[in-house]
């Protein structure tokens, strides 16, 4: 088991889907920074990765998540790969495997960008400037914590991000067994729940906020908590339901 794991690490982050994923967020802060450049000694570094990590970079974050191995499973599935590996082992190690490597692939597609661009702008730019308004919250009902560990929060809730949003994919990719789903799927439920939650006053739980907490005024450490749980809970049913339907 622990051999076909690092070996299914191993493909779904040495590989060109993992790459090209690297590359569209790195494009996506650039393009979003970029205009902002002339003003970012007066932004300061915090506020500067704020507006990065708010660009393009959050909008396109479910469907990079899955770019790395979110298809895997119908790709396999179909060309018939997946029966020849579960001639050798177990549908629970398979299962295993393919859960925590994509969630890896996802999670770090995402968190390796905004380290490098968190390295870029403290080392640049100063970490705080004179503002009346104070440093941002993390969560807006409790005080802004320390710039550096702000921007390290972000990061960490990245990775949870793509690590969710990728699952979703895979679950899709089981359910459909087809891998283009994997990659619309995650999206078309970032965009339609963002809409209604929006529409109907619940701003406090459309996805955005999973993504930046303090994006809502009502947005709490629970709430948070309570729809990555919803999500998570939801993927994996399906992923294990419907994977033992598929397969057995």
């Amino acid at each position: 088991m622990r051999r076909y794991l690092v070996l299914e690490i191993k493909r779904s982050i040495l590989s060109y889907p993992f790459l090209i994923g690297l590359l569209i967020a790195m494009a996506g802060i650039a393009a979003w920074t970029l205009p902002k450049l002339q003003f970012a000694s007066e932004m300061g570094a915090l506020r500067l990765f704020l507006w990065l990590h708010d660009g393009y970079i959050s909008l396109l974050a479910p469907v990079i998540a899955t770019i790395p191995f979110a298809q895997s499973y119908a790709i396999e599935r179909n060309s018939g790969f997946s029966r020849f590996v579960m001639q050798r082992l177990s549908l629970a190690r398979y299962q295993t495997a393919k859960l925590v490597s994509n969630a890896l692939a996802g999670g770090l597609v995402l968190v390796i960008p905004l380290v490098g661009a968190l390295i870029w702008v403290t080392a640049k730019y100063p970490m705080t400037v004179p503002d009346p308004n104070g440093n941002p919250p993390f969560f807006r009902n409790l005080d802004p914590p320390d710039p550096l560990v702000h921007m390290g929060l972000l990061i960490g809730l990245a990775f949870l991000f793509g690590a969710t949003y990728a699952t979703v994919g895979l679950a899709a990719s089981v359910l459909f067994r087809n891998p283009y789903y994997a990659n619309v799927i995650p999206f078309a439920i970032y965009i339609i729940l963002g809409f209604l939650f929006g529409l109907f006053g619940l701003g406090y739980l459309e996805p955005s906020v999973m993504w930046r907490p303090s994006n809502n005024t009502f947005a709490t450490p629970a709430t948070v908590a309570l729809q990555y749980l919803v999500v998570w809970s939801i993927s994996l049913f399906v992923y294990i339901r419907f994977f033992r339907a598929k397969e057995e």
